[in-house]
């Protein structure tokens, strides 16, 4: 069963010693973000509507077929534009949209709130979780007097930022951009200040 979805391209990369390129697409929903990584062997699938290749930060369609892997079957150029409320990727269009169809049909207890802030690292640790291996980080806000502390789990299905996991320096100032949850923290961006 084929899928469609708008999304980033957040990293791209031709793996030379096994013959295809990675690609791994960000795909904004309600309140959360998510990551489809699949395997692209055929480069052509990868071209953008003027012969070149696509790069990290394009806004993309794509099709794609979900059985045991994500095989991808075709790859567009798309205006993109996100939802001020809950940050869902849709289709620009030329009109005022009054209502999002990700935020407007969503219970409010499902709901989270945006969140940017300059956070200091208190710990990053290795660790195997039932699926997966990830970095398990604890936060606390910088500018208060606040000694609350945040958790954020950084999965390899985010390489682009699971391969920078291992030089955040526990001690330095981050800005954090996440979904907040009650203290837990789905990031979508971290940078060192």
């Amino acid at each position: 069963m084929s899928s469609t979805d708008l999304g980033t391209i957040k990293f791209l990369e031709y793996q030379q010693e096994k013959g295809y390129f990675r690609l791994v697409i960000a795909v904004n929903l309600a309140y959360k973000t998510k990551y489809l990584s699949m395997n692209v062997w055929k480069e052509e699938l990868l071209r953008n509507s003027s012969g070149q290749r696509f790069q990290p930060e394009d806004t993309v369609r794509f099709a794609y077929d979900q059985d045991k892997y994500i095989k991808l079957v075709s790859l567009t150029d798309a205006l993109v534009e996100f939802c001020p409320t809950c940050y869902c990727g849709r289709e620009r269009i030329e009109t005022l949209r009054v209502d999002c169809q990700g935020c407007s049909g969503l219970q409010p207890q499902l709901q989270r709130e945006r969140f940017n802030e300059d956070m200091i690292l208190n710990s990053c640790t290795p660790k195997t979780y039932r699926y997966s291996t990830g970095y398990h980080l604890e936060l606390q806000l910088s500018a208060s007097g606040d000694t609350t502390s945040y958790v954020a789990v950084i999965f390899p299905n985010n390489p682009q930022m699971y391969s920078r996991a291992d030089n955040f320096k526990v001690g330095a100032t981050y800005n954090v951009t996440a979904w907040k949850n009650n203290k837990l923290l789905d990031i979508i961006e971290i940078d060192q200040i």
